[in-house]
Parts: C-alpha cells; sequence; structure tokens
C-alpha cells in the first residue's frame, strides 16, 4: 500500500530536506563547535555529535538561523592553555560582523514555512503562491547580496563568499545556512579549547573540559592498545594540563 503526497506537501518536504541537509556541520575526530549563544558561549566536542563511519555531524539549532558556528580543531596530545587572548578577542568580533543578516534570515524563513505552507493549503490561490514565490527569491538576493559584501570586507574568503551567494539564489533554503557556512569557513588563530577557555562560561568550560579529558583517555588506551609509549607519555602531559584547568 502506498501512500499518496500531493505535490505541495512534496514542495514542503522537499524544502525541510534541503534545509536539514544543507545545516549539517561534519567533523573530523579532532574537531569541534563553538557558536554564541544567549547568555554566552556553547561548545561541542565532536565525540558528541552523531557519528557516522569515521565522520561525525552536527547540527546547530535550527531555529536560530542568524548565530555563526565555528568549527575548531584541537590535538589531544598538545594541550597549549590559556593562548593569545587577542586571537579570542578576534574570534568575538568576527561573530559580531553578521549581525545584518537576522532580517533577511527570518524574513525568509517564516515566508518559507509560514507564508508559502498558508498559500498552498489555507488559501491555494495563484496571486497567494506567486506572492510567497517573490518574498522568498527577494529575501534570498538579500542574504546573498549580504554574503557578497562580507566576502568584500573581508570577514570571509571571497571565494567562499561568492559560493555561498550562489548558492543562496539557486536554493533557497540553503540560504538560510548562509551564516553557519560563513563562520564555519573561518579559520581563528586560537584551536578549540584555546577559545573555549576563553569564551565560555566557568561552569560550561569546566563540563567541556571533563568531555575534552574523556576525549584524551580513549586516545590514551588506543596508543596503550598500538604500544606507542610516546604518544601515551604525550596524553596524559595533555590530561594532566587540563585537570589544572
Amino acid at each position: 500500500m502506498f501512500i499518496s503526497i500531493g505535490p505541495e506537501a512534496q514542495v514542503m518536504l522537499a524544502i525541510c530536506a534541503f534545509y536539514l541537509y544543507d545545516a549539517c556541520i561534519p567533523l573530523s575526530a579532532d574537531a569541534g563547535l563553538l557558536r554564541p549563544a544567549r547568555p554566552g558561549w556553547r561548545g561541542l566536542l565532536a565525540a558528541q555529535a552523531f557519528e557516522v563511519r569515521w565522520a561525525y555531524l552536527a547540527w546547530p539549532p535550527l531555529l536560530l538561523p542568524h548565530r555563526p558556528v565555528y568549527r575548531l580543531r584541537w590535538d589531544p596530545a598538545r594541550v597549549q592553555l590559556p593562548g593569545d587572548t587577542r586571537a579570542m578577542q578576534a574570534l568575538k568580533e568576527h561573530a559580531g560582523s553578521f549581525r545584518g543578516f537576522a532580517l533577511p534570515l527570518y524574513g525568509l524563513g517564516f515566508t518559507l514555512f509560514a507564508l508559502l505552507p498558508a498559500a498552498l493549503f489555507i488559501w491555494p490561490s495563484d496571486a497567494a503562491q506567486l506572492s510567497a514565490l517573490a518574498l522568498i527569491y527577494g529575501f534570498a538576493l538579500w542574504i546573498a547580496l549580504l554574503t557578497r559584501r562580507h566576502g568584500r570586507r573581508g570577514h570571509t574568503p571571497l571565494r567562499t563568499a561568492r559560493a555561498v551567494a550562489v548558492q543562496a539564489i539557486l536554493c533557497p533554503p540553503f540560504a538560510l545556512n548562509a551564516v553557519r557556512k560563513l563562520s564555519a569557513a573561518h579559520v581563528p588563530a586560537c584551536d578549540l579549547l584555546q577559545a573555549a577557555r576563553h569564551v565560555l562560561r566557568r561552569d560550561d568550560w569546566r563540563d567541556f573540559v571533563q568531555r575534552a579529558q574523556a576525549v584524551v583517555d580513549s586516545a590514551m588506551d588506543e596508543a596503550q592498545a598500538e604500544n606507542d609509549l610516546e604518544r601515551v607519555r604525550q596524553l596524559r602531559v595533555a590530561r594532566d594540563r587540563l585537570g589544572e584547568r
């Protein structure tokens, strides 16, 4: 028995699928995410994400498309804290460069997930659907222009900004992830632990350190199984440094 899905429902399912697919951030085992929240910042290690074979997949808060998400790396065998304060301050300043994206992002989200369904299911008419379509591409174009400007101002590599802008115009659901893509492409001058130590609140940093220690312990077990004594020594030193923080 097959369930019949109308073309209108197929359109909405495709929009949701494109958005969820594009919002996913792949992480390697030595990576993690930092994002501004309210209050403070939030951190996530790859080990906390959804594991798929050799990679990890993380989804940032789907209802907050205006919040940047930074992908940083760290080496469990090399813990160097506290790090350069200027690099962490530069990261905070970069997060502030996305303020102008909020209005078009939420306008596009409201149009895609509220006005368009209303035009398809509640008040189906050509005029309503064309109006929703015009708003969708208007907001997508607005986001694309902001993305290009972000690249021209040096906040993002220009090639990356151009690619994100083209994606926003060709597929409006992808435009909802413009800030996440631009921020994930940014390469801070600090590693994950250094940045987390600076931006996380005390309680959040304590929890983050505990998760990082678990990752170091796991790496230590693997090194011992491989009889890599030098790496075991480095990991022990790294764990002790984390314990001091």
